[in-house]
């Protein structure tokens, strides 16, 4: 049984850490996906004319 307990709190402790990165990576791509759609619409704006 001690050992089921151990097993439980690493799964437990791995999934802390798995939804803490996840949740980083996920904020990283939300903000790369915003900050392309500025590009994308202010880029007629900021081209020059030739």
């Amino acid at each position: 049984m001690a050992k089921l307990r151990w097993a439980a709190a690493g799964v437990l402790l791995f999934l802390v850490i798995a939804i803490d990165f996840t949740s980083k990576l996920m904020s990283i791509l939300a903000d790369g996906v915003l900050v392309a759609g500025a590009v994308v619409l202010l880029w007629p704006l900021l081209k020059k004319p030739k």
